[in-house]
């Protein structure tokens, strides 16, 4: 009983892996369709989105099933009920991903599709500060390495004076026609879905240290 436990407990793990390497492919295929302004690698990040999805409600039920069956207790339960959680952040990340694709896609049918390139600079030190961060949640989870997780949101502060300064220069270097509204609001966006990623990413490693460790104080002392 315990031996079908433990393979069905690995078989879950996998899958989260194999969940977490979807979002990762997303991600950086999300940013390099915003960088170089490709609206058919931005498709492809939309049309893959559904596999995400359909492995979030998989690996979800099968968590179900196995602590139904197998009732677990201690660290066992706790490890299933962090992966519940961790699945819905990574469905959180490539639902934001879709979005960074999406607006791809807004600003290419309106040949809106060269930004500054003070500002596109600053999105690609963004895009290149919140993936070594999805990257180490990633790692952590499937290694079980609480130091890494541990060090996860160390880029936190510079991804925000990023933003701060991506804002001055927009709205700084346009002016308010309904058209550059819209085309400020899209890349004010992208950005927003960027610091998301890597919000997301450290709730993941938060729960990674949370299940390895079974301290509560992880939710509350940052990491």
């Amino acid at each position: 009983m315990r031996e079908t436990f433990h393979h069905k407990l690995e078989e879950i793990n996998e899958d989260v892996i194999l969940m977490g390497s979807l979002v990762q492919e997303a991600v950086y295929n999300s940013i390099e369709a915003f960088i170089e302004m490709n609206a058919d690698l931005a498709q492809k990040v939309i049309d893959g989105d559904e596999k995400i999805n359909e492995s979030d409600i998989s690996i979800e039920e099968k968590c179900i099933v196995l602590q139904a069956e197998h009732q677990p207790v201690a660290k066992d339960l706790r490890y299933l009920h962090s992966i519940s959680i961790i699945i819905k952040y990574l469905e959180r990340i490539g639902d934001l991903a879709v979005n960074i694709s999406k607006i791809v896609k807004r600003l290419a049918r309106e040949k809106r599709k060269y930004l500054d390139r003070e500002i596109m600079d600053l999105l690609i030190e963004m895009g290149n500060l919140v993936k070594p961060e999805l990257n180490g949640a990633l790692e952590s989870f499937k290694n079980k390495d609480i130091k890494l997780a541990s060090k996860l949101g160390k880029s936190d502060d510079m991804v925000d004076e990023i933003q701060k300064m991506i804002f001055r220069k927009l709205f700084t270097s346009h002016k308010c026609s309904e058209e550059d509204i819209k085309f400020i609001t899209n890349i004010v966006l992208a950005s927003r879905y960027l610091e998301r990623i890597g919000d997301q990413s450290v709730n993941i490693g938060q729960r990674v240290l949370y299940f390895l460790s079974g301290d509560y104080k992880v939710f509350h002392n940052g990491v």
